[in-house]
């Protein structure tokens, strides 16, 4: 499987890679388009199926802002839908038991903006104010948002210029734009029922085992990867994890911020090992196979 060729794929020199029939025959057949779409078609059907469409389709498209945040760092669609598929099943709670499908989809976009902010197109975190914008409008936890997003301020890219201006000007306007929403929604009486303080909604016992778990490895992670990660990737996590098990929304956003977290450190580049990275990348091929009969056994299972 592996040989002694240096093969240079989607821009990552992998030593010993040999690209095989199955990886050659699906890129002419654009498997990794297909594979993806059926990764969502299992999120949506499998995971948040039976809620209403529509939270179903923003609880999805939350998956989809995550995977655009992390592809860049993963550059593996293998690993990366583990994790999606991860940080939806503990997402999964907060959208069926506290209708938090919409803010979770900000959330995802919030970690999508603030992640291009260090990737090729950092102009895409101008989107900062309408996102926090629109969340204010639903719940406090908007403000949890922008918390995520001050970290990155803290990491600045002379290596592009302007990039961190455009990011510092973008989160003020997100915090303007929040604050703004917030006081009319505040003062005209429209906001809802513990837009500040709603009702806790607490893990069940099996999502709170699977949630210490997660911990756990988030902090084993952060502690290996610690000097080469940077601070948003080291602040993040920390704080998210310990808020996760206070409540499903805030387990929810948890996921999120540790799948960001796995695809810097050991999932970097597909997985944190020149050794073991040409192995997965020839199952990624088989794996877009394998999605697709699920996504499909899933649609048309009746």
């Amino acid at each position: 499987m592996v040989g002694g060729a240096v093969t240079e794929t989607d821009g990552i020199v992998i030593e010993g890679y040999e690209p095989g029939p199955v990886e050659v025959y699906g890129r002419r057949l654009k498997m990794e388009y297909v594979g993806m779409a059926s990764v969502f078609v299992v999120i949506a059907v499998l995971i948040y199926g039976g809620s209403p469409w529509l939270r179903t389709l923003e609880a999805t498209t939350g998956s989809f802002f995550l995977f655009l945040g992390l592809k860049k760092k993963n550059r593996d669609h293998l690993m990366c839908s583990m994790h999606l598929f991860g940080a939806a099943l503990l997402a999964r709670a907060a959208v069926f038991h506290a209708d938090w499908a919409l803010p979770l989809l900000l959330f995802g976009a919030t970690v999508f903006s603030a992640e291009r902010y260090l990737e090729k197109k950092p102009q895409q975190v101008t989107f900062l104010p309408m996102i926090l914008g629109a969340w204010a409008w639903l719940d406090g936890l908007w403000l949890l948002g922008l918390a995520y997003t001050v970290a990155y301020i803290l990491c600045p890219r002379p290596d592009r210029p302007g990039a961190t201006k455009i990011l510092v000007r973008s989160v003020i306007g997100g915090a303007a734009a929040g604050l703004i929403v917030t006081a009319v929604r505040l003062l005209g009486g429209g906001a809802p029922a513990g837009y500040w303080l709603a009702p806790r909604v607490a893990p069940g016992q099996t999502q709170l085992i699977v949630v210490v778990g997660a911990i756990v490895t988030v902090l084993v992670v952060t502690g290996l990867y610690w000097r080469r990660l940077i601070f948003p990737h080291r602040i993040n996590p920390l704080l998210f994890a310990a808020l996760a098990p206070w409540d499903i929304r805030l387990t929810a956003m948890f996921a999120m911020v540790a799948a960001v977290l796995f695809s810097a450190s050991i999932f970097k580049l597909s997985i944190d090992s020149d050794r073991i990275r040409p192995y997965i990348w020839h199952a990624e091929w088989h794996y877009f196979y394998l999605v697709l009969v699920v996504a499909l056994w899933a649609a048309f299972r009746g």
